[in-house]
């Protein structure tokens, strides 16, 4: 069975952040029933597993389990090559970069202000979910 692309799940412990993102996606025509949110790694993970979501939008730092450690135990311990994984955050890249070392994962890394402020539709999803962009709605 093939993953089902159409959903993605956003991840922050911040409302306001998952609700930006949330209207983001909206408009750039993935369809509101489609896209998920969890507070924190380990509600994300529980999301993934039990529904399958394929594409994650995840931010960096979370209490309960962070961006990295959800990332590791999805693609690096149970190896689910299902997954596009996106992390996010507004923490310096050197730092994401430093906790990143070591861990074998090889994930994009995008600032918060992309979200807020450079935002490019077709580019973000194109580039980094692109099986999503075959299930956007048509406007």
């Amino acid at each position: 069975m093939h993953p089902d692309y159409s959903s993605i799940l956003i991840v922050d412990n911040a409302e306001f952040i998952r609700m930006i993102a949330r209207l983001r996606l909206e408009g750039a025509g993935v369809a509101p029933k489609n896209i998920h949110e969890a507070e924190n790694g380990q509600e994300a993970y529980d999301l993934v597993v039990a529904q399958g979501i394929p594409n994650i939008l995840c931010d960096y730092e979370m209490a309960v389990m962070d961006g990295i450690q959800l990332a590791t135990k999805l693609l690096i311990t149970e190896q689910r090559q299902d997954i596009r994984f996106v992390l996010f955050s507004g923490t310096p890249l050197a730092k994401i970069t430093a906790a990143l070392a070591g861990t074998g994962l090889n994930i994009p890394v995008i600032p918060k202000t992309r979200l807020r402020e450079n935002w490019h539709a077709a580019d973000f999803i194109s580039a980094w979910f692109p099986e999503l962009t075959t299930t956007l709605l048509r406007q």
